[in-house]
């Protein structure tokens, strides 16, 4: 079946037809490329790019996928996003996973004659800036400089790579209306106007549109836990898929995110159409996708999704945090591995330009070499370092071993081993230095 095109294309929900715009099915910001300029007006897509489509392309998680994969919007930039540590301090993650304290300057404690500050900045450099800054605020309030009696930058470093938590809220309104949209408008696609434009779907349009869902508050949920396989993995690809029966009257759409956050949205619960079983697979990394009818689902009473009770409708929602869990421990891992790619060269130029591999001997060398990774690397993360990013770091030794002469002397799993062995030696002296400064009760630090 082709796609359902129009010689005189019309907005399907003002009905102009005029300024037709290009509409991506998935957001381009989530790597989509599958569009059609037959479905919206600009003015109607302008409004839907600034109220609908937000909600999931700035959506929490969706930022973290985004800043891991370097996935750009219209503007060619990955936006930043903001986290807080367990020790209170908000950090900034910029393209490529890195963190940077978001610029704060806070009086922590000020009476007639002094106060205390404290700042979270990129670099010492700008923390003495915002300290003068400081200073600069009291004198204009003063009308006189304030006496210093002492003057000391202490420095905490914040390391280049953090673990992120998987604190994620799913909100119907925002990003079930988004996920909506983007079954509505592949729909839109394939199916004819004579059908789409019918009350079939009004509860739908009104929902999409508007936000309005008076008749069925749940049009697009979690999908059913039953129908979810077990061993499935994160990935990143996102898929819909059409489920329209005209013999039950039921059109529905199922959109999986990442390959894993499962959303089922009915389309119509008194679908008159043609039957329509169709997938549509988005590849964001390749900038690719296919689409073609499938024979592998079947239909499904889109009542059957309204109706469910309370119990099932918890239980979904339970799936899905299970599902974000694994999300963001798969973008986790996929994360510290490349930060172990990027990172492992600049610790061995370091190390090499301190006293090169030949003088240290091939044990000290690693020594050295996790010593410098560790500096360069978030504790919390290092925590998470066995599997994967160990064995991506080992590979990248084991390279650097081969250009030297050593091939024959380990393999990767030893390296792999000895490595992990170290960062786990460095992270217990970096916690037990941890214990002896707080015991110090140091004051005034900057992040």
């Amino acid at each position: 079946m082709k796609a359902a095109h129009h010689a005189d294309p019309q907005c399907i929900y003002c009905g102009s037809d005029r300024e037709m715009s290009r509409e991506d099915i998935v957001p381009f910001a989530l790597g989509g490329r599958y569009a059609s300029s037959e479905i919206i007006c600009r003015d109607c897509n302008s409004y839907f790019g600034a109220n609908v489509d937000c909600h999931i392309t700035d959506w929490q998680l969706s930022l973290i996928a985004r800043g891991c994969f370097a996935l750009a919007g219209r503007g060619g930039t990955v936006p930043p996003y903001e986290v807080e540590t367990t020790d209170g301090h908000q950090l900034t993650v910029s393209g490529g996973s890195v963190l940077r304290p978001k610029w704060r300057d806070v009086v922590i404690r000020q009476d007639a004659r002094s106060f205390y500050f404290r700042a979270g900045t990129p670099t010492v450099e700008d923390a003495q800036q915002a300290i003068a800054g400081a200073i600069a605020k009291q004198t204009a309030r003063q009308g006189r400089p304030p006496a210093i009696t002492e003057s000391r930058v202490d420095v905490a470093v914040r390391r280049d790579w953090d673990y992120l938590e998987s604190v994620v809220e799913y909100d119907y309104h925002k990003q079930g209306r988004a996920i909506a949209k983007m079954a509505f408008h592949y729909l839109a696609t394939r199916l004819e106007r004579r059908f789409l434009l019918t009350r079939d779907f009004h509860s739908i349009m009104a929902f999409v549109r508007h936000g309005e869902h008076a008749n069925h508050p749940r049009l697009c949920q979690p999908a059913l836990p039953q129908e979810l396989d077990p061993a499935a993995e994160p990935s990143m690809q996102h898929t819909l898929t059409l489920r329209c029966s005209r013999h039950l009257r039921s059109g529905i759409c199922d959109v999986a995110l990442f390959g894993v956050l499962r959303f089922t949205v009915v389309l119509s619960y008194s679908y008159e159409g043609p039957d329509l079983f169709r997938r549509l697979v988005v590849y964001p990394l390749r900038e690719s996708w296919e689409e073609a009818a499938v024979a592998d689902v079947a239909p499904v009473p889109a009542r059957l999704i309204l109706r469910t009770t309370e119990a099932e409708h918890r239980a979904r929602h339970d799936r899905l945090e299970e599902s974000v869990h694994a999300l963001v421990e798969w973008l986790n891992i996929e994360g510290l591995c490349r930060h172990a790619r990027e990172t492992i060269p600049q610790a061995l130029a370091a190390v090499e330009a301190r006293k090169p591999h030949s003088a240290l001997g091939t044990d000290a060398w690693l020594a050295a070499v996790a010593d410098e990774f560790s500096t360069r690397s978030s504790p919390a993360g290092l925590l998470n370092f066995l599997g994967q990013p160990s064995r991506a770091a080992a590979e990248v030794l084991m390279g650097e071993l081969q250009l030297s002469g050593y091939v024959s002397s380990f393999s990767v799993a030893e390296i792999d081993d000895r490595f992990a062995r170290l960062i786990f030696l460095r992270l217990l002296v970096d916690a037990l230095t941890a214990v002896a400064h707080s015991r110090c009760g140091r004051r005034g630090q900057v992040l």
